[in-house]
């Protein structure tokens, strides 16, 4: 563990807190409200709850000099939309615990990054193939910035 992926880690856990301190404090009547994406509020906080085993495969293979995943923008769509349809109405708690449970582990693989594996770079199919590294993977849509974006998603949304 070095001192940048504590300090990764540690914006992450932050995100996460203000996602989760968000959705404890929803309205029961704001749930249903839709968001920017099109999705009720439950389905955006699933979303981002749920997503972390995704934004995991292409962290753990940049951190492990693997390809990136190479899905394109239609599938990620896709796949939102389709599960966003199935959560429309899943419940606070529910969504407590998928987001706690993942986010633990998530921080921890963080934490346990080198300096190396930080730096590491690949082409990211869903950005036209720009090399990006880990850290950015991290940084970036796919983890901090994606949680992030969602929680302002949810603050404007009904």
């Amino acid at each position: 563990m070095g001192q940048r992926s504590a300090a990764l880690a540690e914006q992450f856990e932050q995100a996460v807190a203000d996602f989760a301190k968000e959705i404890e404090a929803c309205p029961d009547a704001k749930w249903s409200a839709t968001t920017g994406e099109g999705w009720s509020v439950a389905a955006t906080a699933q979303h981002v709850a749920g997503q972390f085993p995704l934004e995991m495969e292409f962290i753990t293979a940049g951190a492990e000099g693997r390809p990136l995943p190479t899905y394109d923008w239609d599938y990620v769509n896709g796949k939102n939309d389709g599960r966003a349809a199935k959560e429309m109405t899943v419940t606070k708690e529910h969504v407590l615990k998928t987001l706690r449970d993942g986010s633990a582990s998530t921080a921890a693989y963080i934490r346990g990054l080198s300096d190396q594996q930080l730096d590491n770079k690949a082409p990211l199919a869903l950005a036209n193939g720009a090399e990006v590294t880990t850290e950015q993977l991290i940084l970036g849509g796919v983890l901090i910035d994606h949680v992030r974006g969602h929680l302002k998603s949810i603050q404007a949304a009904g």
